[in-house]
């Protein structure tokens, strides 16, 4: 019984823990984000700003995906288990506010987050900032896993993954149909649910090359390119196959015919392109994700192992 209660009171010590270490992140996330210093350490009302909520506890969410990877040892003693937690805890909050950071500076570069969300309130916003957290924390809970403990491999592993997660959303705007950046102005929803799709299916594919045997850092990046290579060629294949299979066609929106922009629906019937139905951006978010989900069990779920003879 006494066994019962001493793993429980040392439960409630690392929950105090990670309790802390989200007050560290509080002060940390203000030097990658100095417009949110106001906004941090004053009273926060959830419910009168929706996406101020979603880039809140994006991030703390974000926070609890990547330490819910950790595995706290207590052989060495509670002072090492503790010590352990707070190093880790350092490095891996640097390493996702930096990913973050940059990809944030990628996709939404011409944004500021005190005018879309604190001034503006601008959902779409907050979708696309909530889609960018939970990648990045999926993807550094990856790297952390194979890095092993190892500050060089993170390094080299976090340079990769982000490298290449910072190429394919450059592409975003070649396969969607839905202007990312006008319809982002303009508070639209259906285009902050395409990107959410597409980035966490990318996400995924990133993740799935990234987690192979680490025997030598040549043919490890060999083998990342190669599979990412292979998503790139297979995710268009699932992504037109779905739509052929099920017959799937969607003409609720059309920006262009002809090089004349189509007006979309309004309360005549009419069609505007500038305010697409979120039905449009939820069809191409599934329609990513799922194509990128199928990709994955290209790339990561066969194992030739002997198939080939050796020689």
């Amino acid at each position: 019984m006494n066994e019962l209660f001493d793993k429980l009171i040392i439960r409630i010590v690392f929950a105090i823990l990670i309790c802390l270490t989200l007050i560290f992140y509080k002060y940390l996330h203000i030097v990658f984000y100095p417009s949110a210093r106001k906004q941090l350490f004053r009273t926060f009302y959830p419910s009168k700003n929706p996406a101020d909520t979603l880039h809140l506890f994006s991030r703390i969410l974000g926070i609890g995906v990547i330490l819910s990877g950790f595995h706290f040892y207590l052989g060495n003693g509670l002072g090492m288990a503790i010590y352990d937690l707070l190093l880790s805890t350092i490095v891996v909050f640097a390493l996702y506010l930096g990913s973050l950071y940059i990809l944030e500076s990628i996709v939404l570069g011409t944004y500021e987050y005190s005018d879309e969300v604190l001034k503006r309130k601008n959902l779409s916003y907050g979708i696309t900032c909530f889609a960018n957290s939970l990648a990045m924390a999926f993807l550094a809970k990856a790297i952390l896993s194979i890095s092993k403990e190892s500050i060089i491999m993170l390094t080299i592993l976090w340079l990769f993954a982000m490298a290449i997660t910072g190429i394919a959303m450059k592409g975003f705007e070649l396969i969607s149909k839905l202007p990312f950046h006008k319809l982002l102005a303009k508070k639209n929803i259906a285009v902050a649910f395409s990107y959410t799709g597409f980035i966490w299916g990318w996400t995924l594919l990133v993740t799935n090359a990234l987690e192979h045997d680490l025997v030598d850092l040549k043919s490890y990046s060999i083998q990342f390119l190669l599979k990412i290579i292979l998503s790139a060629i297979v995710f268009p294949l699932f992504k037109h196959g779905l739509s052929i299979i099920f017959q799937l066609k969607d003409e609720s929106y059309s920006p262009t015919v002809h090089g004349v922009e189509i007006n979309a629906r309004s309360s005549v019937g009419t069609l505007n392109h500038e305010a697409p139905d979120i039905g449009v951006g939820l069809y191409e978010g599934v329609l990513f994700f799922t194509s990128a989900f199928l990709t994955g069990i290209i790339t990561a779920s066969i194992d030739f192992g002997s198939f080939y003879p050796v020689f």
